[in-house]
């Protein structure tokens, strides 16, 4: 099976589980299947929404000499670090 577009190889999975959890769920009225599929939805829906894929911030060639100063800032939510 072909991957379509840049998805990772967990959301890929996890549309496996969640189109055999409609078809063996739904259509083949498992209580199991149609839960696991409840579940593979909510967890791609969760992912899209914290954005957990990695987003390229600059892309470039470095000619010899130079350098480039990777540095993380910790991101403040209301009163926690994290």
């Amino acid at each position: 099976m072909a991957r379509r577009g840049r998805t990772s190889k967990v959301d890929w999975v996890l549309g496996i589980l969640q189109t055999r959890g409609v078809e063996r769920g739904i259509r083949g009225a498992s209580r199991s299947w149609f839960w696991i599929a409840v579940g593979a939805w909510s967890l791609r829906r969760v992912r899209r929404l914290v954005g957990s894929e990695p987003e390229v911030v600059w892309r470039g060639e470095l000619k010899p000499g130079q350098t480039i100063d990777i540095a993380h800032l910790k991101e403040i939510y209301g009163t926690t670090k994290r």
